[in-house]
């Protein structure tokens, strides 16, 4: 679902005051919402590799620090619009989510239909989890190249895909 329309220019996130140690910035962040959240060096780096933000949005957020002053940005979303239903959920092992049972709230093994992925996607979310965004080898490859920090890519055994976190 597109986010685009509407979106607040003034949307923000804070650093954790659990972690006030934490005082750095980086090219992606963890975040509790699970937000695809970059620096406009890796938002350049996915723009540079043709098709990665195909059904994506790229939405300006602003991080404020510990002591409450904006970083020095600009920093993006990168919102996945469309989640394709991938998840082979017979060769998959998750605990689905009580309240939604359609979804899994955790998952030990990701198995994906890659033919339901389509083949121009390279970075997207699974309908059946949209908990973390995953990346396709060639775009994975391509982001690593660029040394990015905070950046975590995991392998999905047996795929061409990789999770980002």
């Amino acid at each position: 679902m597109s986010r685009a329309k509407g979106w607040t220019p003034n949307a923000t996130f804070r650093m954790d005051k659990d972690f006030p140690k934490d005082v750095g910035t980086a090219d992606a962040f963890v975040n509790t919402s699970l937000l695809l959240v970059v620096s406009e060096r890796a938002k350049n780096a996915l723009e540079a590799v043709p098709g990665a933000l195909f059904e994506n949005e790229v939405l300006p957020v602003s991080i404020v620090n510990h002591k409450k002053r904006v970083e020095k940005g600009p920093y993006f979303i990168i919102h996945q619009v469309n989640q394709p239903p991938c998840l082979d959920e017979k060769a998959s092992q998750g605990v689905r989510m009580p309240i939604n049972p359609t979804k899994f709230q955790f998952m030990m093994a990701m198995v994906l239909d890659e033919k339901k992925v389509g083949e121009k996607k390279m970075l997207f979310r699974v309908e059946q989890f949209p908990d973390v965004p995953l990346v396709r080898r060639d775009l994975a490859e391509a982001l690593q190249a660029e040394k990015l920090s905070g950046l975590e890519l995991h392998e999905i055994a047996g795929f061409n895909f990789l999770t980002l976190i």
